[in-house]
């Protein structure tokens, strides 16, 4: 699964591009902040990063 930086602590949190569309939360395991990827604000960075991860994907024979 992919993964971003915690903004305040930098350990990963890993996310699904299902739940950004759906507008979910995720929180760091590691300091408990919470954030929320506006999926309007960056669909084409996201729907680019998405195809990519496919493309990998299927690279790798992972599903």
């Amino acid at each position: 699964m992919p993964a971003i930086p915690c903004p305040k602590c930098k350990t990963p949190i890993v996310f699904d591009f299902n739940d950004i569309i759906k507008g979910e939360q995720f929180t760091c395991n590691n300091c408990s902040i919470k954030i929320t990827l506006s999926y309007e604000d960056n669909k084409t960075t996201l729907l680019k990063a998405k195809e990519k991860l496919d493309e990998l994907k299927d690279e790798l024979g992972i599903d």
